[in-house]
């Protein structure tokens, strides 16, 4: 087995020998579904029964497999600081690797992302329809120093194609020079490695990192959680070669720099941090440092924030395989946010909030979600008398 897998057994493992099941009390499913088997401390135990020969990874296994959000939520909890979600998603790569299928409301996006790069069914060509009015955008290789990443629920998804919008405006205030790779973009392949096709997954980081690399670009900047963990942590070698930078990172060092500036609002918003942002990748003040930048703005923190932050309940598949599951984990933090007495819920995932936004709707909520950069730009429009 590879480290991945050795790593997945050994969690199993020593799951199975501490037995405290502190993990359950923070694990947004097991707070649903209220099922042993559900719980980070059922699946270690399901994956020591599976790699033993004791239980036959049937259905049922598979679906357990897929009951997680890889949040790591429950790994703030967990008194032997293990890794419960590497683990899990190890395993689901691992079911598949032995012949298991993925579950039919995978096998979709698999199919997609196969045939059209995209998780989402649609033409590699409507990658592009978001940027109109930015075609002298297009990414010429040699000619740009800084790659704006898209990723393909910001470009695809209609609902959202302002979040793409309003970085690309904040960029061209700041005096930025970047270029868009439009339908030429590829899909970083996060949804194929959390549901465990490590092959397809495979088969699309080549295909995207031989274009980066074609590109001769020194930056990359995404304003995507899951695009940034991904070509980040999941593409060996290219963070080494090239800086990868959320979307919040560079906004944070824009304003730094004194390049960004925003008018006063007097406005009180509460953050969501993105589980793959967050607890993935550690990166909690360069968004809340951007927020604070706004004159007038109030920021106030929901009780579980930061590395204790409820994840919004659309990750890792979760929402495809359980929508009722995934609505409801997303409406209690939706409650969380209302109870801050904030009109704004800002996040920075396209995920976060397809999901919450979908939640608040279901639950007849007030709060407007919106994403960071969008909450920006419409700022800096305000000041100019326009609306967008």
């Amino acid at each position: 087995m590879d480290a991945e897998l050795v790593q997945m057994a050994e969690v199993a493992e020593a799951c199975s020998r501490c037995r405290c099941g502190c993990c359950k009390d923070q694990c947004p499913m097991y707070s649903e579904l209220l099922e042993e088997s559900i719980s980070p401390k059922g699946r270690n135990a399901l994956i020591r029964s599976v790699l033993n020969g004791a239980v036959e990874p049937d259905e049922r296994a598979v679906r357990i497999a897929y009951s997680c959000l890889l949040c790591r939520r429950d790994e703030q909890s967990c008194v032997a600081g293990l890794r419960n979600s590497d683990a899990t998603e190890a395993f689901r790569r691992y079911l598949i690797e032995k012949g298991a299928r993925l579950l039919p409301e995978h096998a979709a996006l698999a199919k997609s992302l196969d045939n059209y790069g995209n998780p989402w069914q649609e033409s590699r060509v409507a990658r592009k329809r978001w940027a109109k009015g930015l075609q002298d955008k297009k990414l010429v290789p040699g000619k740009t120093s800084t790659l704006f990443y898209v990723g393909c629920t910001f470009a695809l998804d209609r609902t959202l194609d302002d979040g793409p919008k309003a970085l690309a405006s904040l960029m061209d205030k700041a005096g930025v020079d970047y270029g868009l790779l439009l339908e030429d973009e590829v899909c970083c392949g996060s949804t194929a490695k959390r549901i465990g096709d490590i092959k397809l997954f495979e088969k699309l980081r080549r295909e995207n990192e031989k274009r980066i690399r074609g590109t001769g670009v020194e930056n990359i900047v995404t304003a995507c959680a899951g695009c940034f963990k991904t070509l980040e942590q999941d593409y060996p070698d290219l963070s080494e070669d090239i800086s990868i930078m959320h979307s919040t990172q560079f906004i944070s060092e824009l304003i730094a720099n004194d390049k960004l500036h925003f008018p006063k609002r007097e406005v009180k918003v509460t953050y969501h941090d993105p589980c793959h942002l967050g607890r993935h990748s550690d990166v909690y003040d360069a968004p809340r440092r951007v927020l604070l930048s706004v004159p007038g703005l109030e920021l106030v923190e929901m009780k579980s924030s930061r590395q204790t932050a409820r994840c919004c309940g659309g990750g890792a598949g979760v929402k495809t395989a359980y929508p009722e599951v995934s609505q409801k984990a997303a409406a209690k933090r939706i409650r969380e946010a209302e109870e801050t007495g904030a009109e704004v819920l800002i996040t920075t995932c396209p995920f976060c909030v397809q999901t919450l936004r979908g939640a608040a709707s279901a639950v007849g909520s007030k709060l407007n979600v919106e994403e960071l950069s969008v909450f920006l730009d419409n700022l800096s429009h305000e000041r100019e008398g326009g609306h967008r």
